[in-house]
Order: structure tokens, then sequence, then C-alpha cells
């Protein structure tokens, strides 16, 4: 259901041929690296060469410290402290379960800096695109231009409503939804099993590119580049000094 992992990936730690990684202590993009907060510029190095904006933050290509393990779960642990990719200190923690039937990922992200922090936790996980269809239901989607950044927003219709479920082979997407109801389900018409996703966050990234074996349904915690577009909703998470942010999803396979 979920994209086969890329054994060189696997041995090099790259992210991009996983089946899925962490996007914390924000998702998707921050356009060029740069946002205002409390009356100064904070200026972010871009991460993702040779793209302009810093992207999916500082978990997604970090070594995390395994700090639990069992024969079902492990809890997995990323310390940040402040620098060029992110100016406030923060603690995350993964949490995965596994069950016959399912796979849970808890998310926490501390702060640890001494004033009030944006702060958000969301995953990037793929899907095998061979005959899914993917079905959901959100309020808004957010058109991106060139840049890779949202220009406007809509009502989903058409092809890019996704309520009553669209093959992603007649799509090509790369785009936020806003509003999501934190239900989602990929179905594949020869397999007995689906995939039926649950979450707490109230946004998604969905990206398909076209030609490609996989596709993404991200569950996040934002829209994309947030924190330059204020008043928008569901805005960047703040978090005081020393709480957290906690987000959870589950993939769980039920009969088709």
């Amino acid at each position: 259901m979920m994209r086969a992992t890329d054994p060189s990936a696997a041995h090099d730690a790259l992210p991009l041929g996983m089946a899925s990684f962490p996007l914390v202590p924000y998702s998707n993009r921050i356009g060029h690296g740069r946002f205002d907060w409390n009356g100064r510029t904070v200026e972010l190095e871009p991460n993702f060469p040779p793209e302009p904006h810093a992207i999916h933050g500082t978990g997604w290509t970090s070594a995390w410290a395994v700090d639990v393990v069992t024969a079902d779960e492990v809890t997995l642990i990323h310390s940040h402290k402040s620098d060029r990719h992110w100016p406030w200190h923060f603690e995350a923690q993964q949490r995965i379960r596994l069950t016959e039937h399912s796979l849970t990922i808890e998310m926490t992200a501390h702060n640890l800096s001494d004033q009030m922090a944006p702060l958000a936790f969301g995953h990037h996980p793929y899907f095998d695109a061979d005959q899914a269809t993917l079905a959901f239901d959100a309020h808004t989607i957010w058109h991106t231009g060139d840049d890779g950044l949202p220009e406007r927003f809509e009502t989903p219709v058409g092809s890019l409503d996704f309520t009553h479920g669209q093959a992603v082979a007649d799509c090509a997407l790369d785009n936020g939804y806003a509003g999501w109801d934190g239900n989602a389900t990929i179905r594949w018409p020869d397999r007995p099993l689906q995939l039926a996703i649950h979450s707490d966050m109230p946004a998604a990234v969905v990206y398909i590119p076209g030609g490609e074996s996989y596709f993404c349904f991200e569950p996040v915690p934002h829209i994309i580049n947030a924190l330059n577009l204020p008043g928008q909703r569901p805005p960047m998470p703040m978090v005081a000094p020393g709480a957290r942010f906690t987000s959870q999803i589950q993939f769980e396979a039920t009969d088709a």
C-alpha cells in the first residue's frame, strides 16, 4: 500500500526514497526561507537546492535517536538546537506502533526555547499509485504558482474534488487542501484490502506527479507557506515556552 523504500535510500539515509518521512518543525515550503516574526525578519538557509525556499523543516534530513524499541513499537527522538535552518530549540518525538492491521504515528514537538515559537509536526507518506483511487473531503484547495507557493484558494470542484474519489492516474497535482475532515481512503480495485487514513490534522498536501509509480497524501497541521499568509487557516501553530504540539496519523487496512 505504501511505496517500498528504495534499498539505496535506506543505506544512504535519503528521505525522498523512503516510504514516509517526518515534517518538523513545519510542513512544505516557507517562501524564500523568509518570514516576519515579532517585528523582525527571520531568514532561513534554503535546504533543498536549487529550490529557493526552505522546505519540510529539519527532521526529514536529520538522524533520529532510537529511544525505545519493543516488538511492535519504536520511539525516535530528534533534538534541534537553534541554527541557520531554524532559530528555536525544540525536541521532536515519533512514537510508531504496529498492529496486525494498522500503523500509528504519534508526533510530539516540544518547544525548548525561552519564547513563543512556531512549531508543528506532520508526515509525508508515499503510496502505490497503480490503479489507486483517493477519496477525502476538504473545504478549500490552494492553487500554487510556478514557484511552488500558494497563490489563491477556492472550493475544490471537478477533478480537484476528491469527495467521491478520484483515480490518481487522472490527476497531476501538487496542492494543499484546507478544512480536511481528518479521514481519507485509498482503494485499489484488484486488492482485497483498502487503506483508511485518520488524523487530527486539519490540512493535507496532495502530490500526484504524472507518470510516476507513487503519489503522496500528506496530513499536515497548516497550509503551505503559512508564516507568510497571516489570517489564512489553518495557520502555523504557535507554541509557548515549555509547551508541546501534538498530532497523530493512523493508517488502517480494512476490507475493500
